[in-house]
């Protein structure tokens, strides 16, 4: 048995500002910094072997807080980090919906958010591929039975979708917030994940 914990990196000025950030690499703000404190706190007593990150600053500055109490070896993937948004990145929600409003009004009417991709970006449907191919092949070169994953909403939330075979437009049934953490335990014998524990944030009340 093997418990994953999928952690979601601290607070960006663009996740205030609603600001698509995608995979560019953006910094934790004040707040976010201080989220990081917490949760690396919380995991003090955790039972952490090993420890994967997103190579994005956000995800990394959460993933170095947690790690100063565990001292791991932090193995830094690249296929963890957020859905590229290609040409969306960078600017506001508001921003988005005047200058795309055709592709928006497009993709909508095809109901295809799934496997439409952003001008210049990637669709859910290949985040989604990746995301499950990273998580396979942690689980089947881990020996170890308690793994950290510092990564992100769109990330967590594809994994989540996918194990609960989720349709796209159902993936707005739960939130990943900044520092919440999700369990996965995974049983070897049934070869299958288990969603133990969903968005806490205990941490941070």
């Amino acid at each position: 048995t093997m418990y994953l914990y999928l952690i979601r990196h601290g607070q960006t000025d663009a996740n205030v500002n609603k600001i698509y950030q995608g995979n560019a690499n953006v910094p934790l703000n004040d707040k976010g910094k201080e989220q990081a404190k917490v949760i690396a706190w919380r995991f003090k007593s955790y039972p952490i072997e090993s420890m994967y990150s997103s190579n994005l600053e956000r995800a990394l500055e959460t993933a170095r807080a947690i790690n100063q109490y565990h001292d791991l070896t932090l193995n830094i993937e690249n296929d963890l980090q957020e859905i590229s948004l290609g040409e969306w990145q960078g600017k506001t929600r508001s921003q988005v919906e005047k200058e795309y409003a055709e592709f928006i009004k497009k993709r909508r009417e095809l109901d295809d958010i799934y496997t439409t991709a952003v001008p210049g970006g990637e669709s859910y449907q290949a985040l989604e591929k990746r995301a499950m191919a990273m998580l396979n092949a942690i689980v089947d070169t881990n020996k170890h039975e308690h793994v950290a994953i510092v990564t992100h909403g769109g990330v967590i939330k594809a994994i989540i979708g996918h194990i609960l075979n989720l349709p796209h437009q159902k993936r707005n049934a739960f939130d990943i917030y900044n520092t919440s953490i999700t369990v996965l335990k995974y049983s070897e014998d049934k070869q299958r994940f288990k969603i133990k524990v969903l968005n806490d944030t205990a941490h941070l009340e």
